[in-house]
């Protein structure tokens, strides 16, 4: 957990650098940089759908790549090393991750003036519509996904409880005034955690989890499935609720900005409990979660609430006066989604 620097240019992918990105990657017929993603009927500037990092597509003797900067804090050899590996071994097992390409040196990532980059063939595919068979297929994908079993060696282990833990953290000490949010997501956490690990939490199954799982991570094909998961900066090694509880989030619960990342100011005051339970078995119907699983899902996913709450305060996104909402649906989320006989 970093904080993101203040000033970051996102602007200078200029001729220098398209010529490293040319002779480190074999690709002498690179002629340009282009900042724009073509999404159907739509066309996205890419500095505007992302404040994190440095994108471009890249297109060389007629074939198209898209270029990516590793963000601030994911940056370090040791998690690029864990991130490209653990996408390797998805795509590997058939899950629909983008082909990394592998540099002149046969290294998936490389670096220069300070920063690094890693390199992907293009997938074509459309964003997400918010549609019942999007969701159906991102469900079983994350399932596929986690099936998949890849293990890495040396990869972090953090819990939704550890993370929700950091993000408090943070936004005490970068905004002051939310001081007193802080200490009411603490006093919700506490709890919660409590009751995921009496449940047995510490003793889950752990395998590589994409640790951002949310509608703008896919690609979608003309007929509703996944095309490519894309994003896997802040992928781990951890218990499987880590992805699943954030797809239930993003995907039934959260409300977004028009068409954008940014949360929505105002948010549901009611989860919407059939759209849960419908996103839930559709994962289940390619792996079902244990007992155990079920039991500790809704601590869970009170935590990554929690962690979006504060996501969404240090962005602005929300602001202090919206906290009482954000309770609201924490206990609701508590209470967990129905499971088993139950559905």
């Amino acid at each position: 957990m970093r904080e993101k620097p203040l000033f970051r240019d996102l602007l200078n992918l200029d001729d220098r650098v398209l010529g490293l990105v040319a002779e480190r990657y074999a690709l002498p017929e690179a002629d340009c940089f282009l900042p724009v993603l073509l999404d159907g009927d739509r066309c996205s500037l890419l500095e505007v759908r992302s404040d994190t990092s440095k994108k471009a597509m890249v297109e060389a003797a007629g074939e198209r790549y898209f270029l990516k900067q590793i963000p601030w804090y994911c940056d370090s050899p040791e998690q690029i090393a864990v991130s490209t590996r653990i996408q390797e071994g998805l795509r590997r097992a058939g899950v629909p991750v983008a082909r990394l390409r592998p540099t002149r040196d046969n290294r998936l990532w490389t670096s220069f003036g300070g920063e690094s980059f890693v390199l992907f063939d293009c997938v074509e595919g459309l964003r997400y519509r918010k549609t019942p068979g999007q969701d159906a297929f991102a469900a079983r994908t994350l399932a596929q996904l986690h099936r998949a079993a890849v293990m890495v060696d040396g990869a972090p282990a953090e819990d939704v409880f550890t993370l929700a833990a950091d993000h408090i953290g943070l936004l005490r000490s970068v905004v002051p005034a939310a001081a007193g949010a802080a200490s009411v997501l603490e006093e919700l956490l506490a709890p919660a955690e409590r009751q995921a690990r009496s449940a047995g939490f510490d003793a889950l199954p752990v395998t590589a989890v994409h640790g951002d799982f949310n509608p703008w991570n896919l690609l979608f094909t003309e007929d509703q499935q996944v095309a490519a998961v894309v994003d896997f900066d802040n992928c781990d090694v951890a218990s499987r609720l880590h992805d699943v509880a954030e797809a239930l989030l993003t995907f039934c619960v959260v409300r977004y900005a028009d068409d954008t990342t940014n949360f929505a100011f105002n948010q549901a005051r009611t989860v919407d409990r059939s759209a849960v339970d419908a996103f839930l078995t559709h994962y289940e119907e390619v792996w079902p979660l244990t007992p155990t699983e079920r039991a500790c899902l809704p601590p869970a996913l009170g935590a990554v609430w929690i962690e979006l709450t504060c996501l969404g305060l240090l962005r602005g996104d929300f602001t202090l006066d919206c906290l009482d909402r954000h309770v609201d649906i924490f206990r609701q989320l508590t209470r967990g989604p129905r499971t088993g006989e139950e559905r």
